[in-house]
């Protein structure tokens, strides 16, 4: 076990529970954000499973006013429990707030995939995400569109509680017999559209564009839908997809194509 000296000891962390009269009197700070409800639902369903305040406590001042964490202590009033706080004895609680927000980072999809798959207490999740980042590294893909198709749908926005990618962030990503045929057999249709265009390549931008992967995915979820027939026609037909930006239009126009 990591040993630290006692004298070390700089802030400590209070925990206050529903049941103390300072749980719902905690102010914010002049100028900070308002909390944003999809944001603190967010955080919600996340400390449902596990309190993580005492990891990451609330900032406040002197004066219990919020310096960083008003999601957070919105999320834990909303569940009714325990928040842990750091008190700041520190005048200057403005520049405390822009340092804390400054170059903010928090993790992205690829940063997710990493983690679980360097996971070795937990071989057989690893080995999904090691999986997954393989199929990322040698397709065109967006990590949006290829969890969609992981997941057997159509768009990355296939869960209102976290835009679709909660499960596959918290290490559930489905992979097995029943899926990977799905998975291989969409991502090599896909990978076969990148130069099938004779007279007006599909440019690089937008073949990445997640409008244009997600009407394919549509399309290709259409049973009636004759991938033969429109990868032929696209090569002799002059396509509209460089000029599209919204998804209904992309998946139009592959219709319009395909029924040539």
């Amino acid at each position: 076990m990591f040993k630290l000296n006692k004298s070390q000891v700089v802030n400590e962390i209070y925990a206050i529970p529903p049941t103390d009269e300072a749980y719902f009197e905690l102010g914010k700070i002049v100028g900070n954000r308002n909390v944003k409800p999809l944001n603190a639902l967010r955080i919600m369903y996340s400390m449902q499973k596990r309190n993580f305040l005492n990891c990451i406590p609330i900032i406040i001042d002197i004066k219990g006013r919020i310096i960083d964490g008003q999601h957070r202590y919105a999320a834990a009033t909303m569940l009714g429990i325990t928040i842990y706080v750091v008190m700041v004895e520190d005048d200057d609680v403005g520049s405390i707030a822009i340092a804390l927000n400054t170059n903010k980072s928090n993790w992205n999809l690829a940063n997710f995939a990493h983690y679980w798959a360097e996971q070795e207490g937990d071989p057989k999740t690893a080995e999904i995400y090691q999986t997954y980042l393989e199929y990322y590294e040698a397709n065109n893909s967006t990590h949006g569109v290829l969890i969609a198709i992981f997941n057997g749908e159509t768009t990355r926005h296939f869960s209102t509680a976290d835009g679709g990618n909660k499960e596959f962030k918290e290490g559930r990503l489905p992979f097995g017999p029943l899926n990977r045929n799905h998975i291989e057999d969409t991502l090599s249709k896909l990978r076969r559209l990148k130069h099938a265009s004779l007279y007006r390549p599909i440019t690089r931008t937008t073949f990445r564009k997640q409008q244009f992967q997600e009407a394919l995915l549509q399309a290709f979820a259409v049973k009636c839908f004759n991938f033969e027939k429109f990868l032929d026609n696209l090569c002799h037909t002059r396509h509209q997809f460089n000029m599209l930006a919204k998804r209904a239009d992309m998946y139009n126009e592959i219709m319009r194509i395909k029924d040539k």
